[in-house]
Parts: structure tokens; sequence; C-alpha cells
């Protein structure tokens, strides 16, 4: 018994210090088994999420920075990195849910400052704009009362002759819009839907192509009348009333020379993307809808925050704007008036695209010369051309100009053999504090009202500092000229030059914008190493910048 115990207890021991094994009764420890293989590596997938949560923080902080200070281009390009960067995450923005919530708040940041930048610039918008439908949605006395037992039957009557590829509801919120486009509205939706005629075509056309509802084209009927020269209080521009920062995400150029907002082809195009992203997001057409008004950020955090999922249920809560209420039944109505508007007694009149032939512009010409080598009105060039913000095509790149058909031709020859003194150089100036449109025509050599008539504005227009203008410069001019009172004419080794004396509230900046060269340029020609510069200080500036 006690031997037993003992070595059980021996047992026991063993066990505690070696892996060996004991029988219950005896001593004798098990045979050795062979070492087993060490454990496979484990590999650790990085995680590419905070890393590029980061990066567009610091372009969003960047921009933020830049608009704080005035800085409008630096602003606008760091907003875009910000928003591109988030949008490159593999399998896109919301494919996890820490990138997501980053981006619906850059969003909604980037498009808060884009208001405020442009309402910022007097001359943000220099081609003649009309006031844009969607203005005026808040505004309208959309009722939810219960319609009458009539309205109903015809708006039903209507749907059920039709084909739509969009569902249509048919509530009171909806019908309530039908009475509006038959009442006070009535003259609005008549030259909206007849002006529409020419654009729906191509419309329907892209969104088929893009595979969404093509019913969905008479958003832009409420959004802007299907005018493209439509412009909000929101800085929001074109048949769809992109803002810039929207614009640029889904590929529109918005720049100084165009503004592709007003292209109604390629707004199409992006807005159909817009709305395919939007539809992906919420897997609802109608809070696709209210996303494209209110902003994606806008809507998830009322769904989020009254826990409604559907946009009819949402909208009875104050998640949501007013414009944003009255938006999705407007174009619920328009739809259903739109699809059969002879049983509301409307007609809708025909309404033809002016056909074109392209014409590859390269460089600045002005639109009259333009238009008088065309043989043709230079309203019928801005007619064809919308997007273009100048009174002249691209300085910096080719453009393709439309034209009327058969004058292509003749306006490439004429370009070929334009004489010298139909040749227009442009440039870029940005206004400074103090300056007039008659400083900056005295400064760059040119007349008040040929600055003027290339921004499309008026001449006693009073200049914000900050805004951007086009300076025609004639041709064989050089571009450096005397920028002000401060500056002297000299010559140094046969080189033209002139002697500017820095003014307060100049930067290096600023003084190459004035003069057409480049910070780098003025830093060497002036022995600086840095860009501090001091008021009263002399610097030469060379005739020969464009080299």
């Amino acid at each position: 018994m006690e031997g037993r115990l003992w070595a059980a207890r021996l047992c026991t021991l063993l066990l505690a210090s070696f892996p060996l094994g004991c029988a219950s009764g005896g001593t004798k420890a098990r045979a050795s088994q062979p070492a087993a293989p060490p454990p496979a590596p484990v590999v650790q997938k990085l995680d590419p999420a905070p890393g590029v949560i980061a990066q567009a923080e610091a372009h969003l902080k960047a921009g933020l920075t830049a608009a704080d200070e005035g800085e409008m281009d630096a602003a606008r390009n760091a907003f875009d990195r910000a928003i591109e960067t988030l949008a490159s995450f593999p399998g896109g923005a919301y494919a996890d849910p820490r990138v997501a919530e980053v981006y619906r708040r850059a969003l909604d940041t980037v498009q808060v400052r884009e208001v405020e930048l442009a309402a910022a610039a007097t001359e943000d918008e220099p081609a003649p704009a009309e006031p844009a439908a969607i203005d005026a949605v808040a505004a309208l006395p959309v009722s939810d009362a219960p319609a009458s037992a009539e309205s109903f039957a015809q708006a039903m009557a209507a749907v059920e002759a039709e084909t739509h590829d969009l569902p249509v509801e048919l509530n009171d919120a909806v019908l309530s819009c039908i009475d509006l486009y038959q009442g006070r509205l009535r003259d609005w939706f008549q030259e909206a839907l007849s002006r529409g005629q020419q654009y729906l075509p191509g419309i329907r056309r892209v969104f088929a192509e893009e595979g969404i509802p093509q019913d969905l084209a008479y958003l832009a009927l409420v959004e802007s009348a299907f005018k493209t020269t439509a412009y909000s209080r929101a800085k929001a521009k074109g048949v769809f009333q992109f803002i810039s920062a929207t614009g640029k995400r889904y590929g529109l150029t918005v720049d100084w020379w165009v503004d592709e907002r007003s292209d109604p082809d390629k707004a199409t195009r992006a807005a159909a993307r817009y709305l395919k992203d939007l539809y992906a997001l919420f897997g609802d057409w109608n809070l696709a809808m209210a996303g494209y008004n209110a902003g994606e950020g806008k809507v998830l955090r009322g769904m989020s925050r009254y826990r409604k999922s559907d946009y009819w249920e949402l909208r009875k809560t104050r998640a949501l704007r007013p414009e944003t209420k009255n938006y999705v039944p407007l174009i619920h109505a328009a739809i259903v008036i739109a699809k059969a508007p002879e049983r509301y007694g409307f007609v809708a009149a025909p309404d033809t695209r002016p056909e074109w032939e392209s014409v590859t512009v390269a460089g600045a010409y002005d639109l009259r010369v333009v238009a008088e080598c065309a043989g043709q009105p230079v309203e019928t060039l801005r007619e064809l051309n919308p997007e273009l913000r100048r009174l002249a095509t691209p300085a910096d790149r080719s453009y393709e100009l439309r034209v009327p058909p058969g004058s292509g031709g003749m306006l490439h020859g004429c370009l070929a053999e334009l004489p010298a003194d139909k040749k227009i150089a442009y440039r870029k100036h940005v206004v400074r504090r103090g300056q007039t449109l008659a400083s900056i025509a005295r400064a760059n050599g040119v007349s008040a009202q040929a600055i003027a008539e290339a921004n499309l504005m008026a001449t006693q227009r009073r200049l914000r500092p900050g805004t951007e203008l086009v300076i025609p410069v004639p041709a064989g001019k050089s571009r450096v000229v005397a920028a002000s009172r401060a500056a002297t004419r000299g010559t140094t080794k046969d080189r033209d030059h002139v002697r500017y004396r820095i003014q307060p509230g100049d930067t290096l900046s600023s003084i190459a914008e004035e003069h057409g060269t480049t910070i780098q340029k003025l830093k060497d020609w002036n022995g600086l190493t840095g860009t501090r510069i001091s008021a009263g200080s002399v610097l030469r500036i060379y005739s020969d910048t464009a080299k």
C-alpha cells in the first residue's frame, strides 16, 4: 500500500517537472514522443484604414487652414485630395465603417466650406446666371392634408396608363405637389417641361447606360427647370445643380476658364453616377433623392437619430429641412404629370437642341473674334458652349469648341491666318486689397472696359480681395508692365525690367501674380532665399518672364 502511494507521489512529481507519463499503478514512464513541429507563424494583415484616415484628415486640416487664410485655390485642392484619398480606399469609402464615418464628415465639411469660399468671391460666377428653381422649393406650401378622391383617382389613372421604372408614390404630399403644378406653378411647369424636351432624350439614354431609373430625369426639372445657367444661393450650378466639390468628385472640371457643371451632357453623366452611388448607400431611391438634395451625411444622421429607414417616415421628423421634405414629393409629382401631360392640360412643346460640330482651338481666343471667323453671332457660340466662364477659350489647354454645322472649316482656316492685331493673350489676376478695375487696367496697360468685357462683368462692379480676373493683353505686348505708381522702368544688360517697391500687404505670391511671373523667378532675380519681404524694399522684375 505504502509502496503504491509512494510511486503515485513520485509520478506526480515527475509529471510536474517533465513531460513524461506514468501508469496509474507503477513508476514506469511512457516512451517519449517526437517533438511537435513549431506552429506556423501568424501573418497579420496590415489594416489600411488608419493610414488612409490620417492622410485624409491631414488634407482636410490643410484645406481648412487655407480657407481661413483666404487661399481659395489651395483650399479647394486640399479638399479634393481629402475626398479622393477616402474614395480610393479598397472597396470604396463605405467598405469600412471607420473610413465611411470620416468620409461623411469630410463631405459635410467640404460642402459647407465650398459655399463659404464661393460666397466670399464676388466674381465666383462671372457668366450670366439665372436663379435656380431649387431655391424656391423650401417656400412652397406642400401640404400633408388629405387630398380629394378626385385628385387621387386622376393621378392613379395617369400612373396606370404609363410605364414607370421608378415606383411612384401617390400620397397626400405628392398629390399636393400635383395641385401646385396645376395651379400657382402652372406657367413655370409648362415652360420647364417644354425646355426639357431638348435634354430629356439624352438624359434618359445616359441614365439607362448607367443602370438607374430613367424617370429620375425629372429630378432636373425640380432642380433647375432644365436651365444650364441656373445658379443657386448655395452656389450650385447647371441642369443638375452640382456644387463645385461634388461636381469635381464626379469628374467635372471646375476651374478659372470652364465650369462643366453647365455642360448638360457631362453633368448628366456625373449626376447618374452620383445617384447610383447614393442608391448603393441607401438601397432606396427616395432616400437617394433626399441625399442628392441634402447630402448623404445629413440623411444618414437623421436616419440614425430617429431610427427611420423609410423616406416618408423620416419626412415626418425634424431630421430634414423643408426643402428636402418638399423635394422628393415634387419629383414624384413631376413624373406623374410629365409622363401624361395631356391628362393635366399641359402641352410638351417640342424643343430640340441645336446641332453642332467641334473644332479644336489651342490657346485663348476672344469669342468675339472666333464668332467673326465662324460667321456666327457670339451669342450662338456662348449658347453652344455654356461651360465657358470667360469670353474666351482657355489659355492653358486645347478646347473642343462647339460651332454650328458647316462653320468649322472656315473657323479653323481663319484662326490660322489671324492678323496680329486680332490676337489676344490672357493672363490671370487675383484682386488685392484696395485695387479697383481702373487701377488694375492702368497697371496692365489695357482699358477697364476690356477687362470688364472679358470677365462678363459691369465696369462699376466693386471688387473684393481674392476675386479672380482674366486680363486681355494684346499679342506682342510685354506681359510685364509697370504694376503701380511704385514701379519704375530700367534696363540691365539689355534686359527690360521694372523696379517694384513693395507695398504694405504685398506677398511674393501676389507680386508674381500681378506681373505674370513665378515666385521662384522673383527669388532668383533678387537673390532671395525665403519668401519674407518687407514693405519699402525694391524688387527687380524682368520682362522675359514667359521664358
